[in-house]
């Protein structure tokens, strides 16, 4: 048997897992979450009420995107759920400097550079996991 088979397994499964605790961590504090996404558009409430039902939706696709991810099923819907949940947040703060409060945007800052990291982890990983696939020990 060949250890470098398994090999993509670590990353792959590590990267669920910490999109999973991601998810997790934002239900924990749901209130808090709700609120800083409500408050990025304090000029637009109509946009405050869609960025509040997307903070329940959002920790929802990392927990299942990560979960499908690390144990490899379903790999059109991980990616699906994975993308729209990291790049949502992403957009969102996008949305928050174009037509909302500047300084709630900054508050988003952490957030925001930690779902790029993820975004690039997730492509770092996936085509790593997509080269090794093929079980061959090269």
């Amino acid at each position: 048997m060949c250890p470098v088979k398994y090999a993509p397994w670590i990353p792959r499964i590590a990267f669920g897992l910490v999109l999973v605790g991601y998810g997790v961590n934002h239900y924990r504090s749901l209130g808090g979450f709700v609120a800083m996404a409500k408050g990025v558009f304090p000029l637009m409430p109509s946009l405050g009420m869609i960025a509040g039902v997307l903070a329940y939706i959002v920790p929802a696709l990392m927990i299942i995107g990560g979960a499908l991810f690390a144990i490899r099923q379903l790999c059109c819907l991980s990616k699906t759920c994975i993308l729209a949940s990291l790049g949502g947040i992403i957009g969102w703060a996008g949305l928050a400097v174009l037509v909302g409060d500047g300084n709630a945007a900054g508050a988003m800052m952490p957030m925001i550079q930690n779902a790029a990291v993820l975004l690039i982890l997730y492509y770092m990983i996936k085509k790593s996991s997509c080269s090794m696939s093929s079980g061959s020990c090269k």
